[in-house]
């Protein structure tokens, strides 16, 4: 008798057991799926799955906001310079910033019609003069003229018609940032300080040239950029945003000016392309051979 009530106990305590682990087994799944944010089960028998295109297919940038830059003190600079560089979005090196419905300009132009970023005058990058969003849609847009017939199929006048915006059309942008080395933290860094949409100069149906269409504060275009998810899991591209493009220089670019007492560019003083080319690279061949010679002290 002592037995068969011993084992009834066991028994019972097994099967309390069993569904326990049964329920946490089920609440696990609940949080997982709902965490990677696929699931594969129905919320009721009346209402269909709502589709999630990927396992991966979950963000998680909506709250980021960008890390700090490390304090300098401005008496540990050293080999300060400042260079202003074109970024190509033509360049298959650059596609990331030219995806549709994600282009960098885009961007841009979203967090200019939110106020959450801030247009400056395109003649100034120094950023003195606001410039609003209305008066940056007027530059970007195109006006055409359109004829105006009367009943007899004669044209009698024409008036002017705005174009819708193509983000395509935006192409190349233009980054100005300060290059130096921190003797404290034995350190050489980039900063970009300010971006701009470079857009085309025309005449008589020629392209003569870029010029900016306004200038954006760097430091305050990050905050936008953070939330900006980029990734490409076929590149191995996870959690990338469009600040960590920047900031880990994944772009392509060409110098086009560098700090001088005359503030001419490169195509003032070199009017030949190939020797543009030239003048660009010995640039870019300084700051990197500066570089190595930080590089090989430290090392030493």
């Amino acid at each position: 008798m002592k037995n068969y009530i011993l084992l009834s106990a066991l028994l019972a305590v097994g099967s309390q057991g069993l569904m326990a682990q049964t329920q946490t087994q089920a609440t696990l799944t609940t949080d997982s799926s709902s965490t990677v944010g696929v699931s594969d089960s129905l919320t009721s028998a009346n209402e269909p799955m709502v589709p999630v295109d990927g396992f991966y297919n979950y963000t998680i940038l909506d709250n980021a906001s960008p890390f700090n830059y490390p304090q300098i003190n401005p008496s540990n600079v050293r080999f300060y310079k400042r260079i202003w560089r074109d970024i190509d979005l033509t360049d298959p090196k650059n596609q990331v910033l030219a995806v549709p419905g994600s282009t960098l300009i885009e961007t841009i132009l979203d967090g200019l019609k939110t106020g959450k970023l801030t247009a400056y005058d395109p003649g100034d990058d120094s950023f003195k003069t606001r410039v609003s969003a209305q008066q940056v849609m007027s530059k970007l847009v195109d006006t055409v003229l359109i004829p105006v017939f009367d009943n007899n199929g004669n044209q009698i006048d024409s008036k002017k018609q705005l174009n819708d915006f193509d983000p395509q059309r935006i192409t190349k942008f233009r980054i100005k940032e300060d290059i130096f080395f921190d003797k404290q933290r034995s350190k050489i860094e980039s900063r970009i300080i300010g971006i701009a949409p470079l857009m085309s100069l025309n005449t008589d149906q020629a392209i003569v040239g870029e010029a900016p269409a306004f200038w954006l504060y760097f430091p305050e275009c990050r905050r936008v950029f953070v939330k900006k998810d980029v990734s490409d899991p076929d590149k191995n591209m996870f959690d990338m945003s469009m600040d960590d493009i920047f900031l880990q220089r994944k772009f392509a670019s060409k110098i086009i000016k560098e700090s001088n007492t005359t503030g001419q560019r490169i195509v003032d003083y070199t009017k030949d392309s190939s020797e543009q080319e030239k003048e660009a690279m010995r640039i870019e061949a300084g700051i990197e051979e500066y570089k190595k010679k930080v590089w090989g002290y430290n090392n030493n």
